[in-house]
């Protein structure tokens, strides 16, 4: 029989596909503020932000408790070492990291237990669940409603892998979100000879965590299937909160060819791709650790979080929200949260520096290109808003060269005004 996605994975490989979609990507055209966007955004740069506070984690990593090569201890060590302030297991179908008490504050870093589980439709990570869960079947309907009635959270993995990817979205139950962005599924489209040989050249020179910067990509397929999601169903209006999340897939050993090869390390992944979560109450080391693991699960299940390559510089300080207006300088809502549409309400986003491109959606469709550190949009129309956020090495007038695709938010959703 033959697997379809093995043939487009090997199809990938032959034509050098990721290798020319990241080509077109260094290169951008952006638009400068108009006067009248330069007023807004010099008005909403005197505004003083909320105080929020933002931590960095890696999501979806695989220890000696199922196929990964370290021990919790050592992934703990390794996000140590890469400034982590928190790290997700998900090893597959085991949940023993919780019932040996290897979760919980490590150094800096707090350790979270979450797993991976199977169904005959594709993968499913589940957090925030109680170390007796196992779902009773194969079944995606039945594992995703077992995982939430359990008070989990409940997200499809892989969701377009070349590999192993979901196979049937019509299986998705509201309440359901997705890994936007797995590390793993995105270097499965870079794999082509020339790219292999740009990758391992850098990975044996003198700067090797630039060798990551070849697989740090936009998922398009993945954010398209995002984007569709999160539409109105048929005959509603009101649009479906979807969650969105970075993960690594990190196993810290590398398989190809039938052979093994131990990298890249923990350490050196856990410096690339990056879940950072939105908290309105610091957590510490010196804090009870339930509620510092009841403040990360809180920002992912609502949404209150964005994806970034940290690799491309340290995305801390983001911030995307809603305001009632342009002269009433307080945040009505973050992203992940919903508003109703409405006169003179305002979408906001600011990028850690100047030296950006800011690209906000609404449904999916590019709606405003901007060339500034800071974009403001009117929020009257309903739809599902989220930025993207580039950085970039030249600029030539509105032309951007070696422009790299840094921060992915979480949409705000702007929901029509109720009958």
């Amino acid at each position: 029989m033959i697997k379809w996605s093995r043939v487009r994975l090997y199809l990938s490989i032959l034509s050098c596909e990721g290798l020319f979609a990241t080509g077109m990507e260094r290169l951008q055209f952006s638009e400068n503020p108009t006067d009248e966007q330069a007023a807004a955004i010099q008005k909403v740069k005197q505004w003083r932000d909320a105080p929020l506070y933002d931590y960095a984690g890696a999501m979806h990593v695989h220890s000696t408790y199922s196929d990964g090569a370290g021990t919790v201890e050592d992934v703990a060590a390794a996000a140590n070492e890469a400034g982590l302030d928190f790290v997700l297991l998900c090893d597959h179908s085991n949940l023993d990291a919780i019932t040996n008490g290897d979760d919980g504050w490590r150094g800096k870093t707090l350790v979270l237990v979450g797993t991976e589980v199977t169904t005959d439709t594709g993968h499913l990570l589940a957090l925030d669940v109680p170390p007796s869960f196992l779902p009773v079947t194969l079944e995606a309907h039945q594992t995703q409603r077992e995982i939430m009635g359990q008070g989990g959270i409940s997200l499809i993995a892989l969701p377009c892998d070349l590999k192993d990817h979901w196979r049937d979205f019509d299986k998705r139950v509201q309440g359901t979100g997705l890994e936007v962005f797995n590390l793993s599924a995105i270097a499965r489209t870079k794999i082509n000879l020339p790219g292999l040989a740009m990758i391992w050249r850098r990975y044996n020179g003198p700067e090797r965590d630039k060798a990551f910067h070849l697989v740090s990509a936009r998922p398009a397929r993945e954010i398209a299937c995002w984007d569709s999601q999160i539409q109105p169903k048929s005959g509603e209006r009101r649009y479906q909160p979807v969650v969105g999340i970075a993960s690594l897939d990190a196993h810290a050993v590398m398989k190809f060819a039938g052979k093994t090869y131990p990298f890249p390390t923990y350490a050196e992944i856990f410096r690339t791709l990056r879940t950072h979560v939105i908290t309105e109450s610091p957590m510490s080391p010196k804090d009870d650790t339930a509620k510092s693991k009841a403040l990360v699960h809180d920002a992912i299940r609502r949404g209150r979080c964005y994806m970034s390559y940290d690799n491309y510089g340290d995305a801390s300080g983001f911030r995307y929200y809603a305001s009632e207006s342009l002269d009433a300088p307080v945040s009505s809502a973050l992203m992940g949260d919903e508003i109703e549409t409405g006169e003179g309400k305002v979408l906001i986003c600011r990028a850690p520096h100047n030296r950006s491109i800011i690209r906000l959606f609404r449904d999916g469709e590019l709606v405003r290109t901007i060339l500034s550190g800071t974009l403001v949009h009117s929020a009257a129309q309903p739809g599902s808003y989220r930025v993207e956020v580039y950085t970039y090495k030249y600029r030539f007038g509105q032309f951007c060269a070696g422009v790299k695709p840094w921060i992915f938010s979480n949409p705000i959703y702007v929901q029509p005004e109720s009958a």
